[in-house]
């Protein structure tokens, strides 16, 4: 929506805009020990998304956005194609919605509004919203209930029908950050609790709650990696893809684990511990400390994939390496 970086920045800062998306059930407070138990409204988000969206052309459909005028063109001088990933709760399976047509697939664009879109795709079950997201007489539940949590693989595979050669593809994934911690296996007898892996006793509710986190994740080594080598990078070399996203895990310092300088243990405890539902203040201002330190060297950067006892196996471990390779590759 023509929207730049700041006032992205500004909108997610805007306590009333988050509390009218993430709308909390009555009594919320109450249940939210109880692992399995919605916390949000499904119906009010959509009104939020609306409300929020509507003034900056959120209205329109994918089908029409291309022909608005200021849509971006690619450096193929072609229109930019937008695709969002949804799971279809009747059909059980993933749902691609696209500002534009696949020829050899009948695919055509999506007769959607993009805050429905929106409300669509973001539709987290069990643990946080209470119902399917409804557009119409079709129901959805969030794209990574389709494993496209990471959807970087449905844009390959779309841009290879539309006639793409997969050497001529190159992309730039960008994350929302993630957790890695110690294995247990790895720990040494000074490592500080908190920086290894919890081993967690087997139970219906907490296997629950764990089977509903799973779709919230987003490995470093799933869809980045697989991308990589369909587009025939080689397997051990860095290629047409970087990955940027701030990383949240412990260092090794002289064969001791330990944390981050940008990241001293009351933040770094609570990042980890912080859901992808931020919506109060102190949550938002952690997410920015992150955003700081990964920048400024302070925090490591995701790669394509990493060894089990967290060193870089292929990719960029800092924000400044990847965002000076992904400049080299746009200039070549």
């Amino acid at each position: 929506m023509n929207m730049a970086p700041r006032d992205i920045r500004e909108f997610f800062e805007d306590q009333e805009k988050r509390e009218s998306i993430f709308y909390k059930r009555p009594l919320e407070t109450l249940s939210s020990g109880i692992p399995i138990l919605p916390r949000y409204i499904a119906s009010e988000k959509r009104i939020g998304l609306q409300k929020a969206m509507e003034s900056l052309g959120g209205n329109f459909t994918l089908s029409h956005w291309p022909s608005r005028p200021g849509w971006p063109r690619g450096p193929s001088g072609s229109r930019v194609g937008v695709l969002i990933v949804t799971f279809d709760y009747d059909r059980l399976r993933e749902a691609m919605l696209r500002s534009y047509a696949i020829s050899t697939s009948g695919a055509l664009p999506d007769e959607i509004a993009l805050f429905d879109a929106v409300h669509a795709s973001t539709n987290a079950p069990v643990t946080y919203f209470d119902a399917p997201a409804l557009v119409g007489r079709k129901r959805y539940w969030d794209g990574a209930m389709g494993a496209y949590n990471n959807p970087l693989m449905a844009g390959v595979v779309d841009a290879i029908c539309l006639g793409v050669q997969p050497s001529e593809i190159e992309i730039l994934s960008l994350g929302t950050g993630t957790v890695r911690l110690i294995p247990s296996d790895l720990a040494t007898a000074d490592t500080p609790p908190d920086l290894t892996t919890a081993k967690v006793k087997p139970s219906v509710l907490s296997d629950i709650a764990r089977a509903a986190g799973c779709i919230t994740d987003d490995p470093p080594d799933a869809a980045t990696y697989t991308a990589h080598i369909v587009l025939g990078n080689a397997p051990d070399k860095v290629g047409r893809i970087v990955r940027l996203s701030p990383l949240i895990q412990p260092v090794n310092r002289n064969g001791a684990w330990t944390y981050p300088d940008s990241l001293p243990q009351p933040i770094f405890d609570a990042l980890s511990e912080l859901g992808m539902d931020a919506l109060e203040a102190e949550e938002v201002n952690l997410i920015k400390e992150l955003g700081d330190a990964w920048i400024n060297h302070g925090a490591q950067n995701q790669p394509l994939r990493m060894n089990d006892d967290l060193t870089l196996a292929l990719g960029d471990g800092t924000y400044a390496i990847g965002k000076q390779r992904w400049r080299a590759i746009e200039r070549a």
